[in-house]
């Protein structure tokens, strides 16, 4: 993910949890700039055979921005089943079976242009960049303190997800991808505004890391968002 802070100065002053963040920013939608990583293009993770449209087609960013999205999703369905397994939590329980619909929609764009998908036969907390691993143990650790620690951790990563699915839709001019992007982004803030009440029912707040405070309580305070679609690279289904 390319995550920066507000002031565009690097974080000195964070929690152990939001390094780690920090260091999962580095595996960012732009990461056409890392080489040699699980997810950069190579023979090994993209097929043009029988592919109804072929990788060939999109840029670096753009695969490496599926690529990246696709675990991330897989993050969120399962730092919250887990969450959900922890504490009982129903926010984490509704919000699992949406997650994985979203890791479904990026899925669908993988097999259309017939790039490999880093998330087939991953078990619960495992992905291909070992990035991803320690950033879910670290994000289950901070979560299982309390509930509301619980809910904050959910918070952060819709934060995030909300900011890098901006970062990906930026890198890509491709009408499909744009759609499957922009209803994930309506699901990632319902869910975002999903867990701020559910934190204020707690009499808790939640400070913002990656998205400005004046954005954060747009979204937060604003009405759940309908739409058509799930995402599926077609947009056929219903919103999330």
């Amino acid at each position: 993910m390319n995550m920066h802070s507000k002031s565009n100065t690097p974080w000195v002053k964070l929690s152990t949890l939001t390094m780690t963040m920090v260091l999962f920013s580095g595996l960012s939608v732009a990461c056409a700039k890392q080489s040699a990583t699980s997810n950069d293009v190579s023979p090994a993770n993209v097929s043009t055979l029988n592919s109804p449209s072929s990788a060939s087609s999109l840029s670096t960013d753009e695969i490496n921005g599926l690529l990246q999205m696709v675990e991330e999703e897989k993050l969120a369905g399962d730092v919250y089943q887990t969450l959900y397994e922890r504490t009982g939590l129903n926010n984490f329980k509704n919000i699992v079976e949406a997650e994985r619909k979203h890791q479904a929609a990026v899925q669908n764009l993988l097999r259309q242009y017939g790039i490999t998908d880093p998330t087939a036969g991953k078990a619960l907390g495992e992905f291909t960049q070992p990035s991803f691993t320690a950033l879910y143990q670290d994000l289950i650790k901070a979560g299982s303190l309390s509930n509301a620690d619980a809910l904050k951790v959910g918070l952060k990563i819709e934060e995030l997800d909300i900011f890098d699915l901006q970062q990906a839709a930026a890198q890509t001019s491709r009408d499909d991808i744009q759609r499957v992007y922009e209803n994930l982004l309506r699901g990632s803030r319902n869910h975002l505004r999903s867990f701020h009440r559910a934190l204020q029912a707690e009499q808790q707040s939640y400070a913002p890391e990656f998205l400005t405070q004046a954005q954060y309580n747009a979204i937060a305070t604003s009405e759940q968002e309908k739409g058509n679609g799930q995402g599926h690279g077609k947009g056929h289904g219903k919103g999330m």
